[in-house]
């Protein structure tokens, strides 16, 4: 399958100024979203025998850094979520849920979010406090969910809750259990919360009063939900990273282009070394991010241990996709700061990657620990 014949046109399709209509309206891209799921890049890596593509994490990788170099920044945030999703089922969901899921998943008729951090859990997922009790077949489920995404467009949500307090088990990984919660079930409600950028769909609180989920909408083995959920962290970590190799490269295009063809004193400011040298440096940095992120992709691929490859594309292709934004919008003076050069939407999309899905600062620290064997940081 020729991965980027599929989706060349989409840029045509779908120019920068949708994505800053979209993006001033806070309105999710349904058109964007129909086209995918025509095409039914929402299962990329469901198999066929779903309705997926069938395709492989470096395939993806590719999708992504082709549509993020033509500034569709973190409106790709549905596609992603989807395609992880897909992961998770297949990794460890029962053939029911995976015969039931997958192939709306890969059709677009389900749009798959998650909700799994807390107020007071951020990056330390074990100590969320959401509970699950569960009666005869049912698990009724009491606490509240922050900074869940695609209120407005998502239907279901991958959820986190803890079934065995944390005082019962023997280790902290244990007691939580992994739900698909239909997000039409009585008991739910929503705040939506303002943001920097990201705002082609709502991102909120949801409270969760009473709300019954049937034990047959389990993910994987009851109490052992991080488990489940770890099937799916690497190539999260990868598919971002290749959002911000793309937009670094979104970003450098932009600014050479403009570059070439701005003169000032009778000259083009791209001829000056303070404008070229920058601007090639950041063209080398986000190359050398993007053969980071297909080397940890295809490490994955081949089934291979990618963790270490995963924090270190993560974390390089962020800090080069800011760089080059916040640079390139200095190339382009005062047009930079305006919002139809687009580059400050998608530097405000790219923020949001210094935070998730993994801090650059965890990421740091597993390379530390994983990739050079130091003591654990604290």
């Amino acid at each position: 399958m020729d991965v980027l014949e599929a989706v060349k046109d989409l840029p045509a399709l779908f120019p920068p100024s949708y994505w800053l209509e979209k993006s001033e309206r806070e309105a999710f891209p349904w058109e964007f979203w129909v086209e995918c799921s025509r095409r039914r890049l929402p299962g990329f890596l469901a198999p066929e025998a779903y309705g997926g593509l069938g395709g492989d994490l470096e395939g993806l990788v590719n999708v992504v850094v082709h549509l993020g170099a033509h500034g569709f920044g973190t409106g790709l945030y549905p596609l992603l979520s989807n395609n992880m999703s897909a992961v998770v089922l297949q990794s460890s969901g029962s053939q029911r849920l995976m015969q039931e899921f997958l192939p709306k998943l890969a059709s677009g008729e389900c749009v798959m979010g998650l909700a799994i951090t807390e107020r007071n859990s951020g990056s330390d997922v074990l100590s969320i406090s959401t509970s699950a009790e569960r009666t005869g077949d049912v698990y009724r489920l009491n606490g509240e969910k922050m900074f869940v995404n695609n209120l407005d467009g998502a239907t279901h949500m991958l959820l986190a809750a803890r079934t065995t307090p944390v005082e019962k088990v023997a280790k902290r990984s244990e007691g939580l259990t992994l739900f698909i919660l239909d997000l039409k079930t009585s008991g739910l409600s929503f705040k939506t919360l303002a943001k920097t950028g990201t705002n082609y769909y709502r991102t909120g609180v949801m409270t969760l009063k009473d709300v019954e989920i049937s034990s047959q909408m389990v993910v994987g083995e009851v109490d052992k939900g991080w488990k489940t959920l770890t099937s799916a962290l690497n190539p999260d970590r990868i598919v971002y990273a290749a959002l911000g190799v793309g937009s670094a490269l979104y970003a450098v295009k932009t600014a050479s282009s403009y570059a070439a063809e701005r003169h000032v004193f009778g000259k083009p400011v791209g001829s000056y070394q303070a404008i070229q040298l920058p601007l090639a440096e950041n063209y080398t940095y986000a190359e050398a991010a993007r053969l980071l992120c297909l080397e940890a992709a295809k490490a994955y691929d081949r089934g291979e241990k990618a963790d270490v490859l995963a924090c270190m594309a993560k974390y390089m292709a962020s800090e080069v996709s800011v760089k080059a934004l916040i640079h390139s919008m200095q190339v382009l003076g005062g047009y930079g700061y305006l919002k139809e050069k687009h580059l400050e939407r998608v530097f405000r999309d790219m923020l949001l990657l210094k935070s998730g899905p993994i801090t650059q600062e965890l990421a740091l620290a597993y390379v530390a620990e994983r990739g050079l064997m130091l003591p654990r940081s604290y």
